[in-house]
């Protein structure tokens, strides 16, 4: 590598030599946020007065913060695992769609990833 080429961190994804260099935690942070989530709807719906100033933080937070985190989450999940030839292929738009609205269906694209996908990428 000469002085003058960028580090590996500032190629494009697809430039650099090893795409595990991206798998992060991406699983870990996406079931966090899902349960996060889940206390939330729980805790809004339990014990909040709808209309309240607390209500609309707590709905707001769970709907704008943390279901799209987890959306996130699981498309670069599937990314990274496509990159490797192990992602659950255009399954993966429904999981994030889906998780835009209910987040714990994390736990399907988990069951989908294990269960139906082959270590080698293809489906079982």
């Amino acid at each position: 590598m000469s002085s003058r080429s960028p580090p590996p961190s500032a190629l494009h994804p697809e430039d650099r030599p090893d795409p595990a260099d991206e798998t992060g935690p991406w699983l870990a942070v996406a079931v966090a946020a899902a349960l996060c989530w889940v206390v939330l709807v729980l805790f809004e719906r339990r014990l909040l007065v709808v209309g309240s100033s607390p209500w609309a933080l707590v709905r707001s937070a769970y709907s704008l913060l943390v279901a799209p985190l987890v959306a996130a989450t699981c498309y670069q999940d599937d990314r990274v695992r496509s990159a490797v030839g192990a992602g659950v292929g255009r399954a993966r738009w429904l999981y994030v769609g889906v998780a835009l609205l209910f987040p714990p269906v994390i736990g399907l694209y988990l069951a989908h990833r294990r269960l139906f996908t082959a270590p080698g990428g293809e489906e079982r």
